[in-house]
């Protein structure tokens, strides 16, 4: 894997598709998920998988998740096989981070 860095306040254009380019959004709960994960893992705190984090809201624990956004997502565009998004990074890491925890979420999804 290539060392990448990216900058704070530029804009990269960042994809991913299924291995063997297979589908990896089948119908529309699949995509609900993605919407979700989008959301959900674009915070300064991880927060764990979204099903412990949806169980213990109003917990202490969710009450200390960031709502601060690690990146701005610009644009995006999902297909049967692989996503396509414009991110601007606000937080060191932030590209890295955000498609860490999105790629790894919907796979365990």
């Amino acid at each position: 894997m290539r060392n990448i860095t990216f900058a704070e306040g530029e804009f990269y254009h960042v994809y991913n598709r299924g291995t063997d380019k297979r589908a990896i959004f089948v119908d529309e709960k699949d995509l609900d998920r993605f919407f979700l994960s989008m959301s959900e893992f674009n915070g300064l705190n991880a927060i764990g998988s979204i099903y412990e984090n949806r169980h213990n809201r109003g917990s202490r624990a969710s009450t200390e998740t960031s709502t601060e956004p690690i990146v701005n997502i610009i644009a995006y565009c999902l297909n049967s096989n692989h996503y396509h998004f414009v991110l601007e990074q606000v937080s060191e890491k932030g590209v890295e981070r955000f498609m860490h925890r999105l790629g790894t979420g919907y796979s365990k999804y």
